[in-house]
């Protein structure tokens, strides 16, 4: 009998409702895109006085796609690994809100 320990199984409910939260704050970003004001769009900039803040960010979604990857390739089996993808999942999903904070006002306008 292959019995598996009570905190696999909490981190594999966690990892696996982090996941589907963060497809949903992801598939926020494309609101905009739908909205009927194009114009607005279309001028609206980006701006960072320093591109070394743009390393931050970049380098924690691969860590997050690499350890997807490697999550669902093991079927959620490996315990640390879950734990690792669910504190990256919610740092990624902490930063994201709080760009589309900064964001989502421009359009609400």
């Amino acid at each position: 009998m292959n019995e598996q320990s009570k905190n696999h199984t909490i981190s594999k409910v966690i990892a696996k409702i982090l996941l589907r939260l963060f497809v949903i704050i992801l598939a926020l970003a494309f609101i905009p895109l739908l909205s009927d004001n194009k114009a607005q769009l279309q001028n609206t900039y980006l701006y960072f006085e320093n591109k070394w803040v743009l390393i931050f960010p970049l380098l924690l979604f691969v860590i997050f796609v690499t350890l997807l990857f490697t999550m669902l390739k093991n079927k959620y089996t490996k315990t640390e690994v879950n734990w690792l993808f669910s504190l990256s999942t919610i740092m990624l999903s902490i930063y994201l809100l709080m760009l589309y904070s900064r964001i989502y006002p421009i359009f609400a306008s």
